[in-house]
């Protein structure tokens, strides 16, 4: 029995007595329900087999390698991108692998499955080339069976020893130019699809060169038939070496009871070797984001039975969406924890408030005049800070609404790169003068994970603007929240004034946002100063209150702050800029001076 045959044999699914357990008290006693955040929870419950885990050790794992079929110019970016990128990993540390890594508190790996290469020499890299890249597949199989076998052991002999060091994750990624095309590839022959139906834009190519790529699909699918029930040959015919890296880290992980959380197209592709050699590692996945350009995506995600968390429009597979996701998952297991806490245990916890800053005191004046308008945002900073974006060594637009948020910020605080440290507050406005207990804890423990104050803003309307303009002059970032307020004039006041105090306002819960949207259209100078997560980017089925989905949605903005402040410019880190799409000719490289 070779180590894939024992992998697949030892992987199990997951007892889910203490899950259920948990789902009762997460939906029946607490009186919040976290949608399918819940599901988040409870999967790593069951996985992990214990009640109260603590949040996970975690590696993202970077598998790179050459793709044959870059010959036929599918991609934006040169062949020589993928070795670019390999180092900037690992010597710039400039890549969205990095950011998302600092941000998640992970460990990066970075691993050469194939890269065409012979300079492997970079610190940190482990070294498991196969060959240097795979074969055309528009002319024969990428790869042989044997060489398909070995990439799957090799990201099973990973993931074993990530799990040796005590991680409990593993968030997947690859860099490999043109395996966009060998993933929509994957997709069609595995789920019977056509090549219009799966191939989506990649590196954001143009239209001339996605025509040319659907072709290319369509010919690799005809040159070599693939087996749809036999995942081996799916991955050798149409496949990457990373790819199948990626399969076996999911197999090594469900092995090995870790959770595994998708990040993209490409490592959904790969999930469905995985699951076609062993469908029960389905159960140790969670999908982070949906892709809106791979057409791939959602279809192997409907096949594997996963809904993604988040809509960003995130185009690549470095552990972005999955990163938040992650920060997403130790929310819940600190709002479960303290959930599960005894009455007896929680009167000695402090009560909500206690270790909070008070509301600040009330200056009276011109400064807080209730008609004063918010200034425009600075254009200057908003144009440089998206310069800035489309020069990260990226593909142009590909991390969606994080670069989005960024460039807002940046116009909001007038300032190129928003600091890591940005400032945030939760003001939650009351018609009650007290919160249920439980509300109230779940509070602490979400504010108490992200290091902000909560302020309490109860029935008196006329002090809702002035409170919310002095709490935007020192927290650039606001969550504004309510709970059973049926008076909309002080959340509508408040609205004003963290605008005109230069805040960048998160409507926190449901009704928040509905007041947002119709303050907007009596006032559109207020729109560049709120930003509107709920329906727009955090898909998860709730209706949460009292500001709990604003601070949920703050590891959105937080990861934002990662990519423009973490992440390098092509100059800073010699990456190939784009050769065609949107970037090319937007996307610049300078020459080092001498």
């Amino acid at each position: 029995m070779n180590l894939l045959e024992r992998t697949i044999s030892e992987i199990a699914i997951p007892v889910t007595d203490i899950s259920a357990k948990v789902r009762t008290a997460m939906t029946m006693q607490n009186g919040v329900d976290f949608g399918r955040l819940n599901d988040v929870l409870l999967r790593y419950i069951g996985i992990t087999g214990e009640c109260h885990p603590m949040p996970p050790q975690t590696s993202v794992v970077i598998s790179c390698a050459d793709h044959g079929v870059a010959a036929e110019s599918v991609s934006a970016y040169p062949p020589e991108t993928t070795l670019n990128m390999m180092c900037n990993y690992l010597i710039a540390r400039g890549g969205a692998a990095n950011a998302a890594a600092n941000y998640a508190n992970a460990n990066l790996i970075v691993a050469d499955l194939g890269v065409n290469t012979e300079h492997t020499d970079i610190p940190g890299l482990l070294h498991h080339s196969i060959a240097r890249g795979t074969a055309n597949m528009t002319k024969g199989s990428a790869m042989t069976r044997v060489q398909a076998i070995q990439s799957i052991e090799t990201g099973i002999a990973i993931a074993n020893d990530c799990a040796n060091r005590g991680d409990r994750c593993i968030l997947p990624g690859e860099m490999g130019i043109s395996n966009t095309t060998s993933s929509a590839s994957m997709v069609a022959a595995f789920l019977g699809l056509s090549p219009e139906e799966v191939t989506g834009r990649g590196a954001n190519i143009s239209d001339a060169r996605l025509a040319h790529k659907v072709e290319i699909v369509r010919r690799a699918l005809d040159v070599n038939r693939p087996n749809l029930h036999d995942g081996l040959d799916v991955l050798a015919k149409v496949g990457g070496f990373e790819l199948g890296c990626i399969a076996g880290l999911i197999l090594g992980a469900a092995a090995r009871r870790m959770l595994v959380i998708l990040d993209g197209a490409n490592t959904t592709s790969a999930a469905l070797v995985a699951h076609a050699l062993a469908p029960n590692c389905v159960h140790y996945l969670l999908a982070s984001h949906a892709s809106l350009t791979e057409h791939s995506h959602p279809h192997a995600l409907r096949h594997l039975g996963l809904t993604p968390m988040l809509r960003l429009d995130i185009r690549l597979s470095e552990a972005a969406g999955s990163s938040i996701v992650l920060r997403m998952l130790a929310q819940m297991l600190k709002v479960w924890e303290t959930i599960d806490t005894s009455p007896e245990e929680a009167i000695h916890r402090p009560p909500i408030g206690s270790f909070h800053s008070p509301l600040p005191p009330l200056r009276r004046g011109r400064l807080i005049c209730r008609n004063a308008m918010p200034p425009p945002p600075n254009q200057s900073s908003m144009s440089a800070c998206q310069y800035r974006l489309d020069n990260l060594a990226k593909p142009i637009h590909s991390l969606g609404f994080l670069e989005r948020i960024a460039v807002q910020l940046a116009g909001v605080m007038h300032c190129e790169r928003p600091p890591l440290d940005t400032q945030a507050a939760l003001l939650l406005i009351t018609e009650k003068k007290e919160l249920p207990a439980d509300l109230t804890r779940i509070l602490n423990a979400l504010t108490d994970a992200h290091g902000i104050p909560i302020h309490i803003l109860s029935n008196d309307s006329k002090e809702a603007y002035a409170v919310a303009y002095q709490l935007a002059r020192t927290h650039p970032l606001l969550i504004l929240g309510a709970y059973e307020q049926e008076d909309c004039t002080p959340i509508t006041d408040a609205l004003h004034g963290a605008a005109a105090g230069g805040s960048l306002i998160l409507p926190g819960d449901t009704q928040t946002d509905d007041i947002a949207h119709k303050t907007e259209e009596k006032s559109p100078a207020l729109a560049p100063y709120i930003l509107h997560v709920l329906s727009d980017m955090l898909t998860i089925d709730a209706e949460l209150t009292a500001g709990i989905e604003g601070l949920l949605a703050l590891d959105i903005v937080r990861a934002a702050l990662h990519v423009v402040n973490d992440m390098k410019t092509f100059t800073e880190t010699g990456v190939a800029v784009a050769i065609d799409g949107a970037g090319a000719g937007r996307q610049v490289r300078e020459q080092a001076k001498k």
